[in-house]
């Protein structure tokens, strides 16, 4: 009875460690995914403006502003395509640090029950 308290302990105990390991991969991660949005944001506005004036241009101005949104567009297109490929990743992250996190309180619980069931730890 002490033995499976203590091998739960210590169960619960490389549950945690990692558990750690896994969320801090998924705040590298968020870091980045938080990143490329940012990235998305900045060009759609880029993009936004480039639309937005109305004074009228002469036709040089009209092909340097065109040059000017063909390259927004591409670089916005970029940013989202890369957010994109992001996404299964970070998703798999969160899902690894919710299990192993699942599965650090799982062993926690059971170690406090034998306890329970058997007085002493």
């Amino acid at each position: 009875m002490v033995d499976t308290c203590a091998k739960l302990a210590k169960l619960e105990q490389i549950a945690r460690i990692r558990a750690e390991q896994e969320l801090k991969k998924l705040a590298a991660f968020r870091l980045h995914v938080e990143a490329a949005q940012g990235r998305v944001a900045a060009t759609r506005t880029a993009l936004g403006q480039s639309y937005r004036d109305d004074a009228p241009l002469a036709l040089s101005e009209a092909r340097m502003a065109n040059a000017q949104a063909a390259r927004a567009a591409r670089e916005m297109a970029r940013a989202e395509r890369d957010l994109l490929q992001m996404r299964p990743g970070f998703e798999a992250a969160r899902q690894n640090a919710a299990r192993e996190f699942g599965r650090a309180e799982v062993l926690a619980q059971l170690a406090r029950r034998e306890v329970d069931r058997n007085g002493h730890g």
